[in-house]
């Protein structure tokens, strides 16, 4: 039963459908407006010639960009090149400068080696102008030192020769009295530190007729000392001695200091010599 209700409802459902559709029925082409269009006049002669123009224009534009792109390649490798020279003269300005600057370095160090050998050379100066000036100022206070002594010696020497000066005023009377008492006589000896004295002995027994030619001598040198204190010496003697004899008498003689002990020593030594 509901089957048979069913069938009418969509029959009336196809029918209202059929009949929007026949209402609904397309026009024709030619009279829809919205497939009609507006005559417009696109001008494209104008358009070609505007193409055209643009075209030369643009082809002008590139070529001139090419030119342009050429000249800049060209000027770019010409100072690419230029750069490489610039770089080369560079490098051996460079290489130049650093073998200079060895040069220098160089010079520099062998400077400094003659300038450290110098500063050597003058402080090995200066030390030896020291050494050189305490040496001087050693020899200076030496030298006053011994002109002190000698000056001092000299003092005393002429003290000496005054007191010997005097003396021999006093002693000259008891010289000239040994002399004749002793038959000698007192000489230079050409060194005013040593005398001279002789002593005459008469002759031998059966000599030739007793003259004065046959007188015979005896000799010997004292060595005067430089000062009241030294000792008195003889130096030489002629006929010899017995030194130890003689060394007695001289001996007493710087013991007394009175010649008369050494001209009767000395005599009796050569008389006993003598005969």
């Amino acid at each position: 039963m509901a089957a048979t209700m069913s069938q009418p409802c969509f029959s009336a459902s196809t029918s209202s459908f059929r009949a929007s559709q026949s209402q609904h029925a397309p026009m024709p082409y030619s009279d829809d407006p919205l497939t009609q269009l507006p005559a417009v006049d696109f001008k494209f002669d104008d358009l070609r010639k505007r193409m055209a123009e643009f075209t030369v224009k643009f082809d002008a534009f590139i070529e001139q960009g090419r030119k342009r792109v050429l000249e800049e390649r060209n000027e770019f490798r010409a100072r690419l090149g230029e750069l490489h020279e610039e770089q080369r003269s560079a490098t051996t300005h460079i290489a130049s400068l650093q073998s200079t600057l060895s040069t220098h370095n160089h010079v520099l160090a062998r400077e400094q080696a003659e300038k450290n050998e110098m500063h050597a050379q003058i402080s090995k100066l200066e030390a030896h102008q020291a050494n050189q000036a305490a040496s001087r100022d050693r020899l200076k206070n030496a030298i006053a030192q011994t002109q002190r002594q000698i000056e001092v010696k000299l003092a005393a020497q002429r003290e000496y020769a005054a007191k010997m000066d005097k003396q021999s005023r006093l002693n000259g009377p008891e010289l000239n009295f040994w002399e004749t008492y002793l038959g000698c006589r007192i000489e230079g000896s050409g060194d005013e530190n040593k005398v001279r004295i002789v002593f005459m002995f008469p002759p031998l027994k059966g000599g030739n007729n007793g003259g004065a030619a046959d007188e015979r001598e005896a000799v010997f040198e004292l060595l005067v000392p430089a000062t009241s204190t030294g000792k008195y010496s003889v130096v030489y003697m002629k006929p010899r001695l017995d030194s130890g004899k003689v060394e007695k008498v001289v001996d007493r003689l710087n013991e007394t200091r009175e010649i008369a002990t050494l001209l009767k020593g000395m005599r009796s030594l050569f008389a006993d010599a003598m005969r």
